[in-house]
């Protein structure tokens, strides 16, 4: 990942209130604009819950449709290290 400190950072960094929210809503906006992003993912971060763990791996999700982070009942809440990434469309399709 050309970003890697970045997704490190994301990972370590309590989560604002609002999170999920913004961040879907910036990825919905760059899929209206017809950019490259044809959805999002949800990459679960190591110590990560059972819910995140059992999410399907590789789902791209419509922003408005995408579980929200924290997930419910997540026992890290704020300290959540999932984090929300782009599926661009030039991207090889995860399996």
């Amino acid at each position: 990942m050309a970003l890697e400190w970045l997704d490190g950072f994301q990972r370590r960094t309590a989560k604002p209130p609002g999170y999920a929210e913004k961040t879907l809503a910036a990825y919905a906006l760059g899929m209206k604009g017809k950019g490259a992003i044809v959805g999002v993912r949800i990459r679960a971060g190591e110590g990560c819950c059972a819910a995140a763990r059992a999410l399907p791996a590789g789902a791209v999700y419509d922003p408005a449709a995408a579980p929200r982070l924290p997930l419910p009942g997540c026992p890290l809440g704020e300290r959540c290290p999932c984090v929300y990434r782009p599926a661009m469309a030039y991207e090889p399709t995860e399996r």
